[in-house]
């Protein structure tokens, strides 16, 4: 079968839709946003690498037509547009959604969204609570610290600073680990940078001689002074609002410790990059509906089984005392050690044990570039596997009465592996690779294993620094 890559891009449907241009693209994955809001994800089919901006609306109106239709309802507004009639089972829907419900009557919904779309986009008189919400944040914008951890990537750290820097939000300072670097590249560019200016967001870096993520965020985290600290890679690039709705989740609950975003691919030219987003990607599960996480939601899905994930490394912000509390994350886990992965499954679970809340806002976008060769995904997949049964042997052995809790989702956690209909397996068809499945089947037999001589290498290093 030939393969054709994916053009990804976003649309803004406030604004007036045009046509997706993309030669030699098969297809386009398109973010559907609404006043900056991420609605939807898309896929548009492409003849010859086109799609005039009528097919574009048309398939756009497809997926978010009835949450549009929903908000202008709920202001008593009509849909902008040459109208017709909504059927039945939609207008009930959108009043549904609406908030009319028992004996009240629905409220005359009228839909035609792809010409809105296609001749003006779908405008609002007013500023939508969305945005409202985005602008109570930053007004009251609690001071924040992005940090960035590298290891010999100077050409990907470039790329990535340059959203970073372009954040709005008002407080906020950039950090830099340079984790057991082997040349001066690093400090070259932040030094570039600094020179060049930064548009007055403080910039530095620090070195962190001992190989490891969690060394390198660890690192990040005890020098950072905001009371927040967010975590990106070095091969992700952040939308221009990431570090504002990171922080707007943080007013979401009560006693919000930890945030967490939606993780897009940036690419899809290879066929690895085009396989790992078509069977979850990084958001695997999670959606595009904000989520709360606090104590009461243990019952339905309890810290110590992560699926769909709480959050990933890629994207995730959290309150900086609170981090510092349950110790930062674990040296004994994520990349550069034995265990490969984990660190910050356990860093989430532990501070949700402690009775935190955590929160998914998936206004809070993150571009990722995805593994391009099959033998990075096979690579990549066996460590998430590993990392996986290496946070449960951590957890064992912190705590053995965790074993009665384990023996409790146990249920649970069989019919998602085995089952075609979950979270885990729902994407995994006839056409799932059978290198990709043993990959993580590797990785999670030989978690436990990696764990332990990992937290003996660590030690090591630990007597060694001291």
């Amino acid at each position: 079968m030939s393969f054709s890559p994916v053009k990804v891009c976003e649309v803004e449907l406030s604004e007036p839709v045009n046509g997706i241009s993309a030669p030699g693209y098969g297809s386009a994955l398109v973010l559907a946003r609404w006043y900056s809001e991420p609605l939807a994800v898309v896929d548009i089919p492409l003849s010859d690498g086109a799609a005039d901006a009528s097919q574009v609306a048309q398939a756009l109106w497809l997926s978010v037509g009835q949450q549009v239709t929903a908000r202008y309802a709920a202001a008593a507004l009509a849909v902008p547009a040459q109208s017709v009639a909504a059927p039945r089972e939609l207008a009930m829907s959108v009043a549904a959604q609406a908030g009319f419900g028992g004996g009240s009557a629905a409220p005359a919904v009228s839909v035609s969204g792809p010409e809105a779309l296609r001749e003006s986009g779908l405008r609002l008189p007013s500023s939508p609570s969305y945005l409202l919400g985005r602008e109570t944040t930053l007004r009251n914008a609690p001071s924040a610290s992005v940090i960035i951890c590298t290891r010999d990537r100077a050409e990907r750290l470039d790329s990535s600073l340059t959203a970073v820097l372009r954040q709005d939000y008002p407080d906020f300072e950039v950090i830099v680990v340079d984790n057991a670097p082997v040349n001066d590249a690093v400090a070259d560019l932040i030094a570039r940078r600094n020179a060049a200016g930064t548009g007055g967001v403080p910039l530095r870096r620090i070195v962190q001689t001992r190989p490891g993520l969690s060394w390198a965020r660890n690192t990040g985290l005890h020098a950072a002074s905001g009371r927040i600290v967010a975590f990106l890679d070095d091969d992700e690039h952040p939308d221009q609002h990431w570090l504002a709705e990171l922080a707007r989740g943080f007013t979401m609950g009560k006693q919000v410790t930890g945030v967490s975003g939606l993780v897009l691919p940036a690419l899809l030219d290879t066929p690895a990059q085009c396989l790992y987003e078509q069977f979850g990607g990084h958001s695997k599960g999670r959606g595009l509906v904000p989520q709360v996480f606090d104590v009461a939601s243990h019952a339905t899905q309890h810290p110590l089984y992560p699926l769909p994930a709480f959050g990933v490394g890629a994207s995730m912000a959290f309150d900086r005392l609170a981090l510092i509390g349950i110790g930062g994350f674990d040296v004994a886990l994520g990349a550069g050690t034995a265990a490969r992965a984990g660190e910050d499954t356990a860093a989430i679970a532990d501070l949700m044990l402690d009775g935190g809340t955590f929160v998914y806002q998936p206004g809070a976008v993150m571009w990722h570039e995805h593994r391009a060769e099959f033998a990075e995904m096979e690579r990549q997949l066996d460590g998430y596997g590993s990392g996986l049964t290496a946070f449960y042997t951590r957890a064992l052995l912190r705590n053995p009465r965790r074993l009665l809790t384990l023996a409790r989702l146990a249920p649970r956690a069989l019919h998602d592996l085995r089952g075609k209909d979950s979270v885990r397996t729902a994407t995994m068809g006839e056409d799932y690779p059978a290198s990709m499945r043993r990959a993580t089947v590797r990785g999670m037999l030989s978690g436990p294993f990696r764990y332990l001589r990992s937290r003996q290498a660590q030690t090591r290093v630990r007597a060694q620094g001291a």
